[in-house]
């Protein structure tokens, strides 16, 4: 009955076999090089963010790494195929024939949304947005050129918003001050050495 579901509401969203143009050039932008925002986001906030800012970076790339490796391991213990493998869509993206679920990349975008959500200052949770508008679209436009079925976007939004959690309680918290203190050290290394009062040596 859920498969029947899936794929019915896959039918709605999946573009035409002769789907060309503009309309093809843009899916295929979303759906490829639009999560590169997400990245950019975090050097954003390291880089012109103070300590808040920068703690919230890294505990989302935590998550996201979290997340990839829970959607790697659920991926290799269930197969399901993905839309063009079951000749419901072109494979517009010309992608492997692998286990569809859930999606690589709404996982890494829904992980950094939830995990900015979930952030202590109450400014920084706007930055929420971005990510989780980004996973919506970015996983819109791989069920429209049909390698993801609607499902593999939900397991994806699951998946992210359960990293997130983990990267909320103890353990996460010691573990993203710790790569913060050393991010933070390394990071400011190199302006140390020409800071005045140091010496050369």
């Amino acid at each position: 009955m859920l498969e029947r579901v899936n794929q019915s509401v896959f039918s709605l969203l999946s573009a035409p076999h002769d789907l060309s143009g503009g309309a093809l050039l843009f899916a295929l932008v979303l759906a490829q090089w639009a999560i590169l925002v997400g990245p950019a986001l975090l050097v954003f906030l390291w880089v012109f963010g103070g300590a808040d800012e920068r703690r919230a970076a890294v505990r989302a790339c935590l998550s996201a790494l979290l997340a990839l490796a829970g959607a790697a391991t659920i991926s290799s213990l269930y197969f399901h195929p993905r839309p063009f493998m079951d000749g419901l869509a072109r494979n517009y993206l010309q992608h492997g024939s692998d286990s569809s679920f859930p999606s690589d990349h709404a996982t890494l975008l829904f992980a950094l949304g939830w995990s900015l959500a979930f952030a202590s200052p109450p400014m920084l949770r706007a930055a929420w947005v971005i990510p989780m508008a980004l996973a919506v679209v970015v996983g819109w436009s791989r069920v429209f050129l049909g390698v993801h079925y609607p499902l593999d976007i939900s397991g994806a939004a699951i998946v992210g918003i359960v990293a997130a959690l983990c990267l909320t309680s103890a353990g996460g918290g010691r573990a993203t001050e710790a790569l913060t203190d050393l991010g933070i050290r390394v990071y400011d290394w190199p302006l140390s050495a020409f800071r005045p009062g140091r010496r050369p040596r």
